[in-house]
């Protein structure tokens, strides 16, 4: 059934079809509620069902998973899915929001008593025969009915009022709205891939690295032509930085299929890598594309120790001066923590085994403050 023959059936053959077709909660939601969730449900097509939900009834129903799935919030997710409906158009305010059973108890839980038998009022002054708003708003007109006290004041559903332009200067609506992005709320999956010459790396941690490439067929035809006997191949440049000049290495991976993903594992620390997608043959290597220069992180803090003492202050690093009056403290500090690191890299115990990373700090910093 389209809009127009489901807006002409009566709210119990509503809630019947609701509830047949899996609308948790059917017999709170008011009857434009009840049209968009069967529309929902019943329309095949993709794309005629967003037209079927609209544009705020697609995002409300992103942000309704999000909750779910992200943040572990079912009942949450349940209001957000059952919040709003049709929005009236208007070209001179945004329009209130649409009462719902949902909003009350919203209202209710937050302490807002008056707020919630308002919007239960506009329930039915919309929908006389709304059992449960009835309900509802009985128990709340009731004093000894518990509410919650108010944390927030209400939000105002009206707008401040705003002077109309002339009916002569105002352009059409069509020219006053930017234009709505495209695919921005698909709810479709991914491509199997996107047609494109592509190679992309991702640190993972500091010996690991994530590759994802893709090849167009027609370039891999043409390479294969140019260039016969080869086949696909990663390629890893690896630059490990020492005191005796960098140190490069490369590093080969067959592959076999023209899309997908590979774990570089056992890298360097601390190294600049770079990882190209190409064609190899017995004594070429033609790059198809590559990823730009990374860096892998660091496996461990340096174990250099800085040589001029600085401050930190809120215009940034500044040189501590001799006439500081924390200078001497802030020097023992790093002559104790120079002695430990020598320490440590020499194997000299304390009373329990070696001292640790933290140990050092924590025995350097309670000896610099006595």
């Amino acid at each position: 059934m389209n809009r127009a023959e489901l807006e002409h059936l009566d709210r119990d053959a509503l809630i019947a079809r609701a509830e047949d077709a899996g609308v948790t909660r059917a017999r709170i939601l008011t009857r434009p509620e009840l049209v968009d969730e069967l529309l929902l449900r019943t329309t095949v097509d993709p794309v005629a069902k967003q037209k079927a939900r609209g544009f705020f009834g697609v995002a409300r129903d992103l942000l309704a998973r999000v909750v779910e799935r992200g943040l572990n919030l079912p009942d949450a997710a349940d209001r957000i899915r059952t919040l709003g409906g049709p929005l009236p158009s208007s070209r001179r305010r945004a329009p209130a929001a649409l009462p719902t059973v949902t909003l009350a108890e919203i209202y209710a839980t937050q302490g807002h008593r008056d707020r919630a038998i308002e919007t239960l009022e506009g329930v039915l002054a919309r929908e006389a025969d709304h059992a449960a708003a009835r309900t509802l708003l009985a128990q709340l007109r009731d004093d000894r009915y518990p509410v919650p006290a108010p944390r927030l004041p209400p939000e105002d559903d009206e707008p401040p009022p705003v002077d109309p332009p002339d009916e002569d200067d105002t352009p059409p609506i069509s020219d006053t709205l930017p234009p709505e992005p495209m695919h921005m709320l698909d709810d479709a999956p991914l491509p199997p891939h996107y047609d494109v010459d592509e190679c992309v790396a991702i640190p993972v941690d500091p010996r690991t690295l994530y590759v994802y490439w893709e090849a167009r067929a027609g370039t891999l035809a043409d390479v294969a032509a140019t260039h016969p006997g080869g086949a696909m191949s990663l390629r890893l440049v690896v630059v490990v930085p020492t005191w005796d000049g960098p140190q490069s290495s490369v590093r080969d991976y067959d592959l076999t299929l023209p899309m997908g993903d590979y774990f570089a594992r056992d890298l360097p620390p601390g190294a600049v890598v770079r990882v190209a997608l190409g064609w190899k043959t017995r004594d070429a290597f033609v790059p198809i594309a590559h990823s730009p220069a990374l860096e892998t992180p660091a496996d461990g803090p340096s174990p250099l120790v800085a040589d001029v003492l600085v401050r930190w202050t809120p215009q940034g690093a500044v040189p501590v001066q001799p006439g500081d009056r924390d200078a001497a403290a802030i020097e023992r500090a790093l002559g104790l923590v120079r002695r430990e690191e020598t320490l440590a890299r020499l194997g000299v115990r304390n009373g329990k085994g070696f001292l640790g990373s933290s140990e050092r700090w924590m025995h350097v910093v309670a000896r610099a403050g006595a």
